[in-house]
Protein backbone atom coordinates (compact mmCIF):
# COMPACT_ATOMS: atom_id res chain seq x y z
CA UNK A 1 0.00 0.00 0.00
CA UNK A 2 1.27 3.43 -0.91
CA UNK A 3 0.11 5.26 2.22
CA UNK A 4 2.79 4.33 4.75
CA UNK A 5 1.36 6.63 7.44
CA UNK A 6 -2.15 5.17 7.40
CA UNK A 7 -3.07 3.02 10.40
CA UNK A 8 -6.05 0.73 10.62
CA UNK A 9 -8.72 2.20 12.85
CA UNK A 10 -10.90 0.23 15.23
CA UNK A 11 -14.41 1.62 15.42
CA UNK A 12 -16.74 1.55 18.42
CA UNK A 13 -19.83 3.10 16.81
CA UNK A 14 -21.66 3.01 13.49
CA UNK A 15 -21.16 6.75 13.07
CA UNK A 16 -17.40 6.48 13.57
CA UNK A 17 -17.17 3.73 10.97
CA UNK A 18 -19.34 5.63 8.48
CA UNK A 19 -17.11 8.71 8.85
CA UNK A 20 -14.18 6.45 8.03
CA UNK A 21 -15.47 6.26 4.44
CA UNK A 22 -14.24 8.86 1.96
CA UNK A 23 -16.91 11.50 1.08
CA UNK A 24 -17.76 10.04 -2.33
CA UNK A 25 -18.61 6.69 -0.70
CA UNK A 26 -20.69 8.32 2.02
CA UNK A 27 -22.64 10.26 -0.61
CA UNK A 28 -23.18 7.12 -2.66
CA UNK A 29 -24.36 5.21 0.40
CA UNK A 30 -27.10 7.77 1.07
CA UNK A 31 -28.40 7.41 -2.48
CA UNK A 32 -28.19 3.61 -2.40
CA UNK A 33 -30.11 3.61 0.89
CA UNK A 34 -33.05 5.42 -0.73
CA UNK A 35 -33.11 3.13 -3.76
CA UNK A 36 -32.86 0.10 -1.46
CA UNK A 37 -35.77 1.10 0.76
CA UNK A 38 -37.95 1.84 -2.27
CA UNK A 39 -37.16 -1.44 -4.02
CA UNK A 40 -37.44 -3.46 -0.79
CA UNK A 41 -40.95 -2.15 -0.07
CA UNK A 42 -42.04 -2.81 -3.67
CA UNK A 43 -40.48 -6.30 -3.58
CA UNK A 44 -42.33 -7.15 -0.37
CA UNK A 45 -45.63 -6.05 -1.92
CA UNK A 46 -44.90 -8.19 -5.00
CA UNK A 47 -43.99 -11.23 -2.90
CA UNK A 48 -40.43 -11.29 -4.18
CA UNK A 49 -37.74 -13.32 -2.45
CA UNK A 50 -39.83 -15.52 -0.15
CA UNK A 51 -38.14 -18.65 -1.52
CA UNK A 52 -34.59 -17.26 -1.20
CA UNK A 53 -32.19 -17.89 1.64
CA UNK A 54 -33.82 -16.40 4.78
CA UNK A 55 -36.34 -14.69 2.48
CA UNK A 56 -39.49 -15.83 4.26
CA UNK A 57 -38.30 -14.11 7.45
CA UNK A 58 -36.74 -11.00 5.90
CA UNK A 59 -39.13 -9.91 3.14
CA UNK A 60 -41.69 -8.12 5.30
CA UNK A 61 -42.78 -4.53 4.92
CA UNK A 62 -42.12 -3.88 8.60
CA UNK A 63 -38.38 -4.04 7.83
CA UNK A 64 -38.37 -1.13 5.33
CA UNK A 65 -36.35 1.02 7.75
CA UNK A 66 -33.90 -1.85 8.18
CA UNK A 67 -33.54 -2.02 4.39
CA UNK A 68 -32.61 1.68 4.40
CA UNK A 69 -29.83 0.96 6.90
CA UNK A 70 -28.69 -1.98 4.77
CA UNK A 71 -28.19 0.41 1.86
CA UNK A 72 -26.56 3.02 4.06
CA UNK A 73 -23.96 0.68 5.56
CA UNK A 74 -23.45 -1.78 2.69
CA UNK A 75 -19.82 -0.70 2.07
CA UNK A 76 -18.81 -0.06 5.67
CA UNK A 77 -15.90 -2.49 5.30
CA UNK A 78 -14.09 0.08 3.14
CA UNK A 79 -13.46 2.08 6.33
CA UNK A 80 -10.86 -0.55 7.25
CA UNK A 81 -8.51 0.26 4.35
CA UNK A 82 -6.64 3.44 3.25
CA UNK A 83 -8.64 6.01 1.21
CA UNK A 84 -6.90 5.11 -2.07
CA UNK A 85 -8.32 1.58 -1.84
CA UNK A 86 -11.91 2.67 -1.18
CA UNK A 87 -12.67 3.32 -4.88
CA UNK A 88 -12.10 0.72 -7.58
CA UNK A 89 -9.38 1.61 -10.07
CA UNK A 90 -8.93 -0.21 -13.38
CA UNK A 91 -5.14 -0.25 -12.96
CA UNK A 92 -5.21 -2.10 -9.61
CA UNK A 93 -2.72 -4.96 -9.38
CA UNK A 94 -4.06 -8.42 -8.47
CA UNK A 95 -3.02 -7.79 -4.86
CA UNK A 96 -4.81 -4.44 -4.80
CA UNK A 97 -7.95 -5.99 -6.30
CA UNK A 98 -7.96 -8.55 -3.50
CA UNK A 99 -7.54 -5.79 -0.89
CA UNK A 100 -10.46 -3.89 -2.39
CA UNK A 101 -12.83 -6.86 -2.74
CA UNK A 102 -12.19 -7.96 0.83
CA UNK A 103 -14.33 -5.05 2.03
CA UNK A 104 -17.45 -7.20 1.62
CA UNK A 105 -16.26 -9.83 4.10
CA UNK A 106 -14.64 -7.32 6.43
CA UNK A 107 -17.80 -5.25 6.33
CA UNK A 108 -19.93 -8.14 7.51
CA UNK A 109 -17.51 -8.82 10.36
CA UNK A 110 -17.32 -5.13 11.29
CA UNK A 111 -21.09 -4.87 11.37
CA UNK A 112 -21.37 -7.95 13.56
CA UNK A 113 -18.83 -6.40 15.94
CA UNK A 114 -20.72 -3.12 16.06
CA UNK A 115 -23.93 -5.02 16.73
CA UNK A 116 -22.29 -6.81 19.62
CA UNK A 117 -19.81 -4.07 20.52
CA UNK A 118 -20.15 -4.78 24.22
CA UNK A 119 -18.98 -8.36 23.76
CA UNK A 120 -15.53 -9.76 23.17
CA UNK A 121 -13.95 -6.36 23.80
CA UNK A 122 -10.56 -7.98 24.01
CA UNK A 123 -10.81 -9.24 20.40
CA UNK A 124 -11.68 -5.75 19.24
CA UNK A 125 -8.81 -4.13 21.10
CA UNK A 126 -6.32 -6.54 19.52
CA UNK A 127 -7.73 -5.99 16.05
CA UNK A 128 -9.51 -9.32 15.78
CA UNK A 129 -12.75 -9.53 13.86
CA UNK A 130 -14.96 -12.45 14.78
CA UNK A 131 -18.59 -12.79 13.82
CA UNK A 132 -21.01 -13.62 16.60
CA UNK A 133 -23.91 -15.70 15.19
CA UNK A 134 -27.36 -14.15 15.43
CA UNK A 135 -31.01 -14.98 14.80
CA UNK A 136 -31.98 -11.34 14.95
CA UNK A 137 -33.48 -10.70 11.47
CA UNK A 138 -32.55 -6.99 11.16
CA UNK A 139 -29.00 -7.79 12.28
CA UNK A 140 -28.80 -10.66 9.80
CA UNK A 141 -30.11 -8.47 6.92
CA UNK A 142 -27.41 -5.88 7.56
CA UNK A 143 -24.67 -8.49 7.59
CA UNK A 144 -25.96 -10.17 4.41
CA UNK A 145 -26.35 -6.92 2.50
CA UNK A 146 -22.78 -5.92 3.33
CA UNK A 147 -21.31 -9.27 2.32
CA UNK A 148 -23.52 -10.22 -0.63
CA UNK A 149 -24.29 -7.00 -2.55
CA UNK A 150 -21.49 -7.78 -5.05
CA UNK A 151 -22.70 -11.33 -5.69
CA UNK A 152 -24.45 -11.84 -9.01
CA UNK A 153 -27.38 -13.97 -10.10
CA UNK A 154 -25.25 -16.11 -12.44
CA UNK A 155 -22.52 -16.69 -9.84
CA UNK A 156 -20.00 -14.28 -11.39
CA UNK A 157 -19.74 -11.98 -8.37
CA UNK A 158 -17.72 -11.99 -5.16
CA UNK A 159 -16.70 -12.78 -2.45
CA UNK A 160 -18.09 -16.35 -2.64
CA UNK A 161 -19.58 -16.66 -6.12
CA UNK A 162 -23.06 -17.36 -4.78
CA UNK A 163 -25.82 -17.55 -7.38
CA UNK A 164 -29.59 -17.45 -7.69
CA UNK A 165 -31.48 -18.17 -4.51
CA UNK A 166 -28.26 -18.72 -2.57
CA UNK A 167 -28.08 -14.94 -2.37
CA UNK A 168 -30.38 -13.37 0.21
CA UNK A 169 -33.06 -11.08 -1.25
CA UNK A 170 -31.63 -8.04 0.55
CA UNK A 171 -28.25 -8.84 -1.02
CA UNK A 172 -29.88 -8.87 -4.47
CA UNK A 173 -31.74 -5.61 -3.78
CA UNK A 174 -28.77 -3.66 -2.43
CA UNK A 175 -26.63 -4.93 -5.32
CA UNK A 176 -29.13 -3.72 -7.93
CA UNK A 177 -29.62 -0.41 -6.07
CA UNK A 178 -25.88 0.19 -6.00
CA UNK A 179 -25.48 -0.60 -9.71
CA UNK A 180 -28.41 1.67 -10.59
CA UNK A 181 -26.71 4.48 -8.70
CA UNK A 182 -23.29 3.77 -10.19
CA UNK A 183 -24.60 3.81 -13.75
CA UNK A 184 -26.84 6.84 -13.35
CA UNK A 185 -24.58 8.94 -11.11
CA UNK A 186 -21.09 8.27 -12.43
CA UNK A 187 -21.58 7.91 -16.19
CA UNK A 188 -21.01 11.04 -18.28
CA UNK A 189 -24.17 11.19 -20.34
CA UNK A 190 -27.13 13.42 -21.08
CA UNK A 191 -29.60 10.63 -20.23
CA UNK A 192 -27.77 8.51 -17.63
CA UNK A 193 -30.82 7.23 -15.79
CA UNK A 194 -32.49 5.92 -18.97
CA UNK A 195 -29.21 4.33 -20.05
CA UNK A 196 -28.86 2.74 -16.60
CA UNK A 197 -32.35 1.23 -16.92
CA UNK A 198 -31.42 -0.23 -20.32
CA UNK A 199 -28.20 -1.75 -18.95
CA UNK A 200 -29.93 -3.34 -15.97
CA UNK A 201 -32.62 -4.84 -18.20
CA UNK A 202 -29.96 -6.17 -20.57
CA UNK A 203 -28.35 -7.99 -17.61
CA UNK A 204 -31.57 -9.62 -16.38
CA UNK A 205 -30.88 -13.33 -15.90
CA UNK A 206 -27.12 -12.83 -15.73
CA UNK A 207 -26.18 -10.19 -13.17
CA UNK A 208 -29.69 -9.68 -11.82
CA UNK A 209 -32.58 -11.87 -10.74
CA UNK A 210 -35.26 -11.51 -13.45
CA UNK A 211 -38.00 -11.38 -10.80
CA UNK A 212 -36.28 -8.45 -9.11
CA UNK A 213 -35.77 -6.70 -12.45
CA UNK A 214 -39.51 -7.03 -13.01
CA UNK A 215 -40.12 -5.31 -9.65
CA UNK A 216 -37.65 -2.61 -10.66
CA UNK A 217 -39.36 -2.01 -14.02
CA UNK A 218 -42.70 -1.50 -12.31
CA UNK A 219 -41.16 1.16 -10.08
CA UNK A 220 -38.93 3.02 -12.53
CA UNK A 221 -40.76 6.33 -12.05
CA UNK A 222 -40.21 6.17 -8.28
CA UNK A 223 -36.54 5.34 -8.82
CA UNK A 224 -36.26 8.24 -11.24
CA UNK A 225 -37.59 10.55 -8.52
CA UNK A 226 -34.74 9.40 -6.24
CA UNK A 227 -32.24 10.01 -9.04
CA UNK A 228 -33.60 13.51 -9.64
CA UNK A 229 -33.51 14.28 -5.91
CA UNK A 230 -29.73 13.81 -5.89
CA UNK A 231 -28.95 14.94 -9.44
CA UNK A 232 -26.84 17.92 -8.33
CA UNK A 233 -24.49 15.67 -6.36
CA UNK A 234 -23.58 13.40 -9.27
CA UNK A 235 -21.65 13.60 -12.55
CA UNK A 236 -24.88 13.86 -14.56
CA UNK A 237 -24.63 16.20 -17.53
CA UNK A 238 -27.28 18.73 -18.59
CA UNK A 239 -29.37 18.06 -21.67
CA UNK A 240 -28.84 20.81 -24.25
CA UNK A 241 -31.95 22.45 -25.69
CA UNK A 242 -31.14 22.99 -29.40
CA UNK A 243 -32.15 26.00 -31.45
CA UNK A 244 -32.57 23.73 -34.50
CA UNK A 245 -35.31 21.12 -34.13
CA UNK A 246 -34.09 17.92 -35.76
CA UNK A 247 -37.26 16.08 -36.77
CA UNK A 248 -37.03 12.46 -37.81
CA UNK A 249 -37.94 13.16 -41.43
CA UNK A 250 -36.19 16.50 -41.92
CA UNK A 251 -34.94 17.09 -45.48
CA UNK A 252 -31.47 18.39 -44.59
CA UNK A 253 -28.86 18.48 -41.88
CA UNK A 254 -25.20 18.02 -41.01
CA UNK A 255 -22.99 14.97 -40.80
CA UNK A 256 -19.65 14.97 -39.05
CA UNK A 257 -16.25 13.36 -39.45
CA UNK A 258 -13.67 13.46 -36.62
CA UNK A 259 -10.51 15.51 -37.04
CA UNK A 260 -7.46 14.19 -35.24
CA UNK A 261 -4.61 16.18 -33.74
CA UNK A 262 -1.02 15.33 -34.63
CA UNK A 263 -0.98 13.29 -31.39
CA UNK A 264 -3.85 11.18 -32.75
CA UNK A 265 -6.63 12.38 -30.41
CA UNK A 266 -10.03 13.60 -31.61
CA UNK A 267 -9.69 17.39 -31.58
CA UNK A 268 -12.54 18.61 -33.77
CA UNK A 269 -15.03 17.72 -36.50
CA UNK A 270 -15.70 18.47 -40.16
CA UNK A 271 -19.38 19.29 -40.74
CA UNK A 272 -20.82 18.64 -44.19
CA UNK A 273 -24.40 19.56 -45.19
CA UNK A 274 -26.67 16.97 -46.76
CA UNK A 275 -30.03 17.24 -48.52
CA UNK A 276 -32.63 14.52 -48.89
CA UNK A 277 -36.05 14.33 -50.50
CA UNK A 278 -34.84 13.08 -53.87
CA UNK A 279 -37.89 12.07 -55.90
CA UNK A 280 -38.16 8.32 -56.31
CA UNK A 281 -35.01 7.63 -54.28
CA UNK A 282 -35.95 7.58 -50.60
CA UNK A 283 -33.00 7.53 -48.24
CA UNK A 284 -30.54 9.00 -50.75
CA UNK A 285 -28.95 12.39 -50.18
CA UNK A 286 -27.20 15.08 -52.23
CA UNK A 287 -24.45 17.45 -51.18
CA UNK A 288 -24.62 21.24 -51.26
CA UNK A 289 -22.46 21.73 -54.35
CA UNK A 290 -24.88 19.63 -56.43
CA UNK A 291 -27.71 22.01 -55.55
CA UNK A 292 -25.87 25.35 -55.52
CA UNK A 293 -27.44 26.66 -58.73
CA UNK A 294 -30.93 25.94 -57.45
CA UNK A 295 -30.16 27.74 -54.18
CA UNK A 296 -28.96 30.82 -56.05
CA UNK A 297 -32.03 30.84 -58.35
CA UNK A 298 -34.41 30.66 -55.41
CA UNK A 299 -32.38 33.08 -53.24
CA UNK A 300 -32.40 30.78 -50.22
CA UNK A 301 -28.69 29.98 -49.92
CA UNK A 302 -27.94 32.31 -46.98
CA UNK A 303 -31.02 31.16 -45.07
CA UNK A 304 -29.99 27.55 -45.55
CA UNK A 305 -26.47 28.20 -44.36
CA UNK A 306 -27.59 30.00 -41.25
CA UNK A 307 -29.70 26.94 -40.51
CA UNK A 308 -26.52 24.84 -40.76
CA UNK A 309 -24.54 27.31 -38.65
CA UNK A 310 -27.17 27.15 -35.92
CA UNK A 311 -27.09 23.36 -36.11
CA UNK A 312 -23.29 23.36 -35.82
CA UNK A 313 -23.36 25.71 -32.81
CA UNK A 314 -26.03 23.49 -31.22
CA UNK A 315 -23.54 20.65 -31.53
CA UNK A 316 -20.72 22.78 -30.11
CA UNK A 317 -22.84 23.72 -27.10
CA UNK A 318 -23.84 20.11 -26.58
CA UNK A 319 -20.17 19.04 -26.72
CA UNK A 320 -19.35 21.79 -24.24
CA UNK A 321 -22.13 20.75 -21.84
CA UNK A 322 -21.03 17.13 -22.12
CA UNK A 323 -17.46 18.17 -21.23
CA UNK A 324 -16.13 16.71 -24.46
CA UNK A 325 -12.97 18.61 -25.33
CA UNK A 326 -13.32 20.04 -28.86
CA UNK A 327 -11.17 22.68 -30.51
CA UNK A 328 -13.47 23.43 -33.42
CA UNK A 329 -16.07 22.42 -35.97
CA UNK A 330 -15.22 23.28 -39.58
CA UNK A 331 -18.43 23.90 -41.55
CA UNK A 332 -18.25 23.45 -45.32
CA UNK A 333 -19.58 26.56 -47.09
CA UNK A 334 -20.36 27.25 -50.75
CA UNK A 335 -18.59 30.12 -52.61
CA UNK A 336 -21.97 31.74 -53.27
CA UNK A 337 -22.41 32.50 -49.57
CA UNK A 338 -19.63 35.07 -49.72
CA UNK A 339 -21.03 36.61 -52.92
CA UNK A 340 -24.39 37.33 -51.32
CA UNK A 341 -23.39 40.49 -49.48
CA UNK A 342 -22.50 41.00 -45.85
CA UNK A 343 -24.12 38.63 -43.37
CA UNK A 344 -22.22 40.07 -40.41
CA UNK A 345 -25.30 41.23 -38.53
CA UNK A 346 -26.82 37.76 -38.72
CA UNK A 347 -23.50 36.21 -37.70
CA UNK A 348 -23.33 38.50 -34.66
CA UNK A 349 -26.89 37.46 -33.74
CA UNK A 350 -25.91 33.79 -34.12
CA UNK A 351 -23.34 34.04 -31.35
CA UNK A 352 -25.76 35.98 -29.16
CA UNK A 353 -28.37 33.25 -29.56
CA UNK A 354 -25.95 30.38 -29.02
CA UNK A 355 -23.26 31.20 -26.41
CA UNK A 356 -20.31 29.23 -27.76
CA UNK A 357 -16.79 30.61 -28.32
CA UNK A 358 -16.55 32.15 -31.79
CA UNK A 359 -13.20 30.53 -32.45
CA UNK A 360 -14.78 27.09 -32.29
CA UNK A 361 -16.90 27.53 -35.44
CA UNK A 362 -14.74 27.83 -38.57
CA UNK A 363 -16.30 28.48 -41.99
CA UNK A 364 -14.57 27.25 -45.12
CA UNK A 365 -13.63 29.73 -47.86
CA UNK A 366 -13.07 27.81 -51.12
CA UNK A 367 -9.72 28.76 -52.62
CA UNK A 368 -11.46 29.66 -55.91
CA UNK A 369 -12.76 32.81 -54.22
CA UNK A 370 -9.21 34.05 -53.66
CA UNK A 371 -7.67 32.64 -56.83
CA UNK A 372 -9.37 35.34 -58.92
CA UNK A 373 -10.94 37.53 -56.24
CA UNK A 374 -13.07 40.61 -56.49
CA UNK A 375 -12.35 43.54 -54.25
CA UNK A 376 -15.82 43.26 -52.74
CA UNK A 377 -15.30 39.62 -51.66
CA UNK A 378 -11.86 40.29 -50.18
CA UNK A 379 -13.19 43.29 -48.23
CA UNK A 380 -16.04 41.15 -46.95
CA UNK A 381 -13.69 38.38 -45.79
CA UNK A 382 -11.46 40.92 -44.06
CA UNK A 383 -14.48 42.44 -42.33
CA UNK A 384 -15.64 39.03 -41.10
CA UNK A 385 -12.15 38.33 -39.75
CA UNK A 386 -11.96 41.69 -37.93
CA UNK A 387 -15.22 40.80 -36.16
CA UNK A 388 -14.01 37.43 -34.91
CA UNK A 389 -15.61 35.21 -37.55
CA UNK A 390 -13.21 32.31 -38.09
CA UNK A 391 -12.43 31.39 -41.71
CA UNK A 392 -10.28 28.70 -43.33
CA UNK A 393 -9.05 28.71 -46.93
CA UNK A 394 -10.00 25.25 -48.21
CA UNK A 395 -8.09 23.35 -50.90
CA UNK A 396 -5.16 25.71 -50.51
CA UNK A 397 -2.27 25.78 -53.04
CA UNK A 398 0.62 27.84 -51.62
CA UNK A 399 2.02 28.49 -55.11
CA UNK A 400 -1.21 30.18 -56.24
CA UNK A 401 -1.92 32.53 -53.34
CA UNK A 402 0.82 33.84 -51.04
CA UNK A 403 0.19 32.97 -47.42
CA UNK A 404 1.11 36.58 -46.56
CA UNK A 405 -1.95 37.75 -48.52
CA UNK A 406 -4.19 35.38 -46.60
CA UNK A 407 -2.78 36.73 -43.35
CA UNK A 408 -3.43 40.30 -44.52
CA UNK A 409 -7.13 39.43 -44.84
CA UNK A 410 -7.11 38.32 -41.21
CA UNK A 411 -7.73 34.66 -42.09
CA UNK A 412 -5.89 32.44 -39.62
CA UNK A 413 -6.40 28.93 -41.05
CA UNK A 414 -5.63 27.08 -44.29
CA UNK A 415 -6.38 23.53 -45.40
CA UNK A 416 -3.84 22.13 -47.86
CA UNK A 417 -5.12 20.64 -51.13
CA UNK A 418 -4.85 16.81 -50.91
CA UNK A 419 -2.99 16.47 -54.23
CA UNK A 420 -0.04 18.32 -52.65
CA UNK A 421 0.59 15.76 -49.90
CA UNK A 422 3.94 13.92 -49.66
CA UNK A 423 5.84 16.52 -51.71
CA UNK A 424 9.00 18.26 -50.54
CA UNK A 425 7.95 21.63 -51.94
CA UNK A 426 4.69 21.37 -49.96
CA UNK A 427 6.61 20.62 -46.76
CA UNK A 428 8.70 23.74 -47.37
CA UNK A 429 5.57 25.79 -48.03
CA UNK A 430 3.95 24.57 -44.82
CA UNK A 431 6.98 25.86 -42.89
CA UNK A 432 6.47 29.29 -44.49
CA UNK A 433 2.74 29.21 -43.71
CA UNK A 434 3.37 28.43 -40.05
CA UNK A 435 5.99 31.19 -39.80
CA UNK A 436 3.27 33.56 -41.04
CA UNK A 437 1.26 32.54 -37.95
CA UNK A 438 -1.38 30.53 -39.81
CA UNK A 439 -2.80 27.22 -38.60
CA UNK A 440 -2.49 24.35 -41.09
CA UNK A 441 -5.11 21.61 -41.50
CA UNK A 442 -5.51 18.64 -43.86
CA UNK A 443 -8.46 16.67 -45.24
CA UNK A 444 -9.12 13.52 -47.30
CA UNK A 445 -6.35 11.61 -45.50
CA UNK A 446 -6.56 7.89 -46.20
CA UNK A 447 -3.28 6.22 -45.17
CA UNK A 448 -0.72 6.10 -42.36
CA UNK A 449 2.17 7.37 -44.54
CA UNK A 450 0.29 10.61 -45.15
CA UNK A 451 -0.48 10.96 -41.45
CA UNK A 452 3.21 10.57 -40.56
CA UNK A 453 4.18 13.12 -43.23
CA UNK A 454 1.56 15.64 -42.04
CA UNK A 455 2.70 15.29 -38.41
CA UNK A 456 6.33 15.80 -39.43
CA UNK A 457 5.35 18.96 -41.35
CA UNK A 458 3.53 20.37 -38.30
CA UNK A 459 -0.03 20.09 -39.59
CA UNK A 460 -2.25 20.64 -36.55
CA UNK A 461 -5.34 18.60 -37.46
CA UNK A 462 -6.26 16.16 -40.20
CA UNK A 463 -9.34 14.22 -41.27
CA UNK A 464 -10.43 11.70 -43.84
CA UNK A 465 -11.56 8.08 -44.12
CA UNK A 466 -8.76 7.00 -41.78
CA UNK A 467 -9.87 9.29 -38.91
CA UNK A 468 -13.33 7.82 -38.42
CA UNK A 469 -16.66 7.30 -40.06
CA UNK A 470 -19.05 10.10 -41.01
CA UNK A 471 -21.76 10.19 -38.34
CA UNK A 472 -24.84 11.97 -37.10
CA UNK A 473 -24.67 14.32 -34.11
CA UNK A 474 -26.01 11.78 -31.60
CA UNK A 475 -23.32 9.26 -32.58
CA UNK A 476 -20.68 11.97 -32.29
CA UNK A 477 -21.82 12.75 -28.73
CA UNK A 478 -22.04 9.07 -27.74
CA UNK A 479 -18.51 8.42 -29.05
CA UNK A 480 -17.16 11.44 -27.16
CA UNK A 481 -18.85 10.38 -23.92
CA UNK A 482 -17.52 6.84 -24.34
CA UNK A 483 -13.98 8.23 -24.61
CA UNK A 484 -14.52 10.29 -21.45
CA UNK A 485 -16.03 7.40 -19.53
Amino acid sequence: MSDRNWKRVEYDTWDEAFRGLIPINRQQSVRVAEYTQLLFSAACTAGYGKDHANGSDEMRGQYADVAYKCGMYHQLGKALVPPEYQVWQNDFSDEEKAVYRKYTIDGRLLISQLQERGARAKDKRTGGLTEIPTRNIPWLMQRESCEQHMERFDGSGYPDGKSGKQISPIGHIVGLAKELDRLSAETRSEHPFDEAVDVINSQSGTAWDPELVEVFNKNIDKCRAVYEKFIHYTMTLPETIPLVVKSENRPMGLRYRPMLSKEGAVAGYNAKPWFGGIAGRPGETENASELEDMFKRTDILCDLYFYFMYEATDTLLRLQNCRIETECIILEMLPSFYKSGSQLQRLQKLFEDQPVPREKLILTVPESLLDSPTKTVEELLARYSRNGIQLIVDGYHPDKIPCSHIAELGIRHVRIAPELYLKQETANAISDIRREGLHVFADQVSDQDTIAWLAACGVEMYSGPITGRISEEDDLIRDGLARNN
